[in-house]
């Protein structure tokens, strides 16, 4: 039944766009492709009237969801659900809808899935970054590359982050017409960091992809800059919550990858405080790279910059732990985020910085982030806060419990 409801999903999506002729930007990328998503649009809304992805809908049923801006059925196998959504759809066919851009985000976990969004013939595609992911699926870097850029095949123009993007991987590009951005294009309108809501380094590769976008479409530099300072991070992505005791717990755990991890480390190792920890979980969805990746987080790991290093998760106790050790670092292994949360609250010092980072299964850091906010309102901001991911963590953990 999948596979046909995507099939008259992307016909009404393909009605839609001949219908209305909106500006459609596209995101690929390893990571960074959410927070870069919403970024685009919110610089683009400045001047123009835009329709973004919804939550984390970058498959072949979640892209047209969006465009539609309907949110997908939770009863997926209810064909009454489904029925409804899609005559939802033809009401919006009836009548031109009001936008002028669509800023969507594109995902793979196989190869052949990004090549598949051909169908949308985007103006501009955004490739984040090239980087381990779903390597369990493909194998090598090269392949990464090659399947993330294939955006570039079916875009008119193509917009590639020079600091994520090794030089190597531009020769998978083909594209009439080809681009690199980074953090300087936000030196050069004179945004500073300190005039942004986001924080990290790499939250800033996000910002500048939206000026990029903007300055293509030709938007005036006073709302480019307006833009920028209204970007926001996230949820799950560099947001910064009060702790007890007086902490700041950066909250950095919708995803995790070594990139990202590092990024999320390079922030907490530049904040002048009495006490750096830092929880590490796992990283999914590695493959045969995940001995390697976890090892090299661990090696990044540095004694003289982190008081504490919380492992979570298998690969991390194994790999992260063990290097992060031998660099000199005090390290404390947990099996669930509830006892990572634990161990951080003995330690926790006055004025204490905590970064909390990791995957989803089996991970789910966002459950110790939530332990140790110092407003229980703020839990409401967290990734995977809905009965569905409330219950299924807590049938992971007990049985987690129970086999400990």
């Amino acid at each position: 039944m999948k596979k046909q409801i995507a099939g008259i999903l992307r016909w009404q999506a393909k009605r839609f766009i001949k219908k209305n002729k909106p500006k459609i930007v596209v995101v690929a990328g390893s990571v960074g492709k959410t927070s870069t998503t919403q970024a685009i649009a919110t610089v683009l809304k400045s001047e123009l009237r835009i329709r973004v992805t919804l939550k984390n809908y970058n498959s072949d049923i979640g892209v047209p969801c969006s465009i539609f801006q309907k949110n997908i059925p939770s009863q997926l196998k209810n064909p009454f659900s489904w029925l409804a959504l899609l005559i939802g759809n033809e009401i919006q066919l009836l009548s031109k809808a009001h936008i002028d851009a669509l800023v969507l985000e594109l995902g793979t976990d196989i190869p052949g899935e990004i090549p598949s969004f051909a169908w949308l013939s985007p103006d501009v595609a955004v490739v984040t970054a090239i980087a381990d992911e779903h390597m369990e699926a493909f194998k090598t870097i090269e392949n990464v590359a090659k399947e993330e850029l294939s955006v570039s095949k079916y875009s008119q123009t193509t917009l590639i982050n020079k600091t994520m993007v090794d030089k190597r991987f531009l020769q998978y590009a083909d594209t009439e017409e080809l681009f690199t951005y980074d953090r300087s294009d936000l030196e050069r309108l004179e945004i500073r960091s300190d005039d942004l809501q986001v924080i990290g380094d790499h939250s800033l590769d996000a910002v500048a992809a939206g000026v990029a976008v903007g300055k293509l479409f030709e938007l005036q530099q006073s709302s480019l800059v307006l833009g920028a300072k209204n970007v926001q991070p996230v949820a799950g992505r560099m947001n910064s919550f009060a702790g007890i005791s007086n902490t700041t717990i950066i909250d950095d755990t919708y995803n995790a990858s070594p990139e990202a991890v590092i990024a999320a480390l390079d922030y907490l190792y530049s904040v002048d405080t009495p006490q750096r920890i830092a929880l590490l979980g796992n990283m999914n969805e590695l493959g045969n790279t995940s001995k390697d990746s976890h090892e090299r987080v661990g090696a990044y790991c540095d004694p003289d910059k982190l008081d504490l290093v919380v492992t979570l998760g298998p690969d991390a106790n194994k790999y992260t732990a063990t290097i992060a050790k031998d660099k000199g670092c005090a390290v404390a292994e947990a099996h669930t985020p509830y006892k990572a949360a634990e161990i951080i609250k003995r330690q926790l010092r006055d004025g204490a910085v905590v970064l909390c980072k990791g995957s989803q299964n089996g991970v789910f850091a966002e459950e110790a982030v939530k332990a140790l906010l110092a407003n229980s309102e703020d839990s409401k901001k967290l990734v995977r806060q809905s009965d569905f991911w409330l219950k299924k963590k807590q049938q992971n953990f007990a049985n987690v419990e129970a086999q400990s």
